[in-house]
This record gives C-alpha cells, sequence and structure tokens, in this order.
C-alpha cells in the first residue's frame, strides 16, 4: 500500500496507513477549516502550509475529499479569519495598534506603512495583500481600524483568496505528483549539484578575499592621502 510522507508520520503514532485514510475521511474538512481561521488570525502558521498540505492530500489520498469541497472549506476558513480581523479593527480604531494581543498581527510601523497602501491603491491593495504572508492579517486589521468600506474589503479580500487558494492547493498536488520524478532526477544530477556547490563555494571565498583586499588598498591609499595632505599644511605652515 502506498505510504504518503503524512502516512509515515502518523505512523510513528502507531497508526497504520488505512488507519489514516479513515481518520482524514472523518477530520479532514473539520482540521482543514479550524487550521485555516486560526492562521487567518495572524497565528504565526502560514495559511500556504496547510493549503500545500491539502494539495498533497488530494493528490495521494483522492477518497479522503474533492477539490470542489477543499476549495470552499477553505475559502471559508481563510474568510471568516480576515472578517474576524476586519471587525476587531473596526471596533478598536487606529488605537488597536496600541493593544499587546494584536502585536504579533500588527505594529505601529506596519499599521501606518498599510494605511499608506490603503490611501494609494484602496482595493487593489486588500486584493494584493493576500498575496503576501507577511501582509494579510495586517491588511485586514488595518482595513477595519480606517473604516474601510465593509463590502469594498469583502469583495476585494474574497477575490484575491479564490486566487491564492487554488493556487498553493495545486502546487501541492503538483509536488506530490511529481516528487518520484523530482527524486530520481535529483539522484541523477547529484554529482553535478555536489559540484555546483563547490564551484559556488570556491567562487564566494574569492570574490570575498577580493573585495577585502580592494577595501584594504582603499583604506591604505586615503591614509597615504591625508599623510600627504598633513604634510604639505606642515610645510606651509
Amino acid at each position: 500500500m502506498k505510504l504518503t510522507v503524512l502516512a509515515t508520520v502518523i505512523g510513528l503514532f502507531g497508526l497504520s496507513d488505512q488507519a489514516l485514510v479513515e481518520w482524514l475521511q472523518a477530520a479532514f474538512y473539520p482540521t482543514l477549516l479550524g487550521i485555516l481561521v486560526i492562521a487567518s488570525l495572524g497565528i504565526p502558521i502560514p495559511e500556504d502550509i496547510p493549503l500545500i498540505a491539502a494539495g498533497v492530500i488530494l493528490s495521494q489520498h483522492p477518497e479522503v475529499a474533492s477539490w470542489t469541497g477543499t476549495l470552499l472549506v477553505a475559502l471559508v476558513g481563510i474568510m471568516t479569519g480576515d472578517l474576524v480581523l476586519y471587525t476587531v479593527g473596526r471596533l478598536a480604531g487606529p488605537g488597536v495598534v496600541q493593544h499587546r494581543l494584536v502585536r504579533w498581527v500588527i505594529t505601529p510601523r506596519r499599521f501606518n506603512r498599510t494605511v499608506a497602501l490603503f490611501q494609494r491603491w484602496g482595493m487593489w491593495a486588500c486584493f494584493f495583500g493576500r498575496f503576501f504572508m507577511g501582509i494579510r492579517a495586517a491588511m485586514c486589521m488595518t482595513a477595519g481600524a480606517t473604516r474601510f468600506p465593509y463590502w469594498r474589503f469583502f469583495l476585494a479580500d474574497c477575490a484575491g483568496a479564490m486566487l491564492s487558494i487554488p493556487l498553493f492547493v495545486f502546487l501541492g498536488y503538483w509536488f506530490a505528483e511529481a516528487l518520484p520524478t523530482l527524486r530520481k532526477s535529483l539522484f541523477e544530477i547529484q554529482g553535478l549539484l555536489v559540484a555546483l556547490v563547490i564551484v559556488g563555494a570556491v567562487a564566494g571565498v574569492l570574490v570575498w578575499r577580493w573585495r577585502r583586499q580592494r577595501r584594504r588598498a582603499a583604506i591604505t591609499a586615503r591614509r597615504a592621502a591625508r599623510a600627504a595632505s598633513v604634510g604639505a599644511a606642515t610645510e606651509a605652515a
């Protein structure tokens, strides 16, 4: 029976591959939903990781879940977390950045930067903010704190999510499908990879030594010029 990386890890806890499949069939959607809500709230768990993992599971265990169900659950989970952050920001206002409980999401400096993005780009800031891991949560909370119109935020954020979610899920799906080929290719070219690493390391050392010698020569030249100017001034005096 085919074992995935996930199955191997779970196997360490005494579960067989079949037991893992049965567990995933019962808990895949609720687990994915919960993880994505938490990730969207700014907890340091990038939502990209569970989305990629979902793609891997769709590839290795298609009996567990469907593409449609996975994408819908992911969209609901992510939008739920984003709307919670928007609501918190809207209720607290600009002073939200002063609360310690949200410092892991947004700092005063990041808040000011995000406000500038909203002032310049409006809905586009919401849309493109979804594609950047360090901006998503801050973008949602800033939108609420600055009273950015709810429906404009919702439409832009949802549109961004509808593009980013399939992208990351497909990335995991493709990676799982291509993993055997990638392993074979890496094995075949591992000698070339080692040679490239060695050449790169040697080149790096040579460049470092050349730059160090150049800096030393520049320092010596400056000192000589300074000494010459001091000597000329002394003679003139």
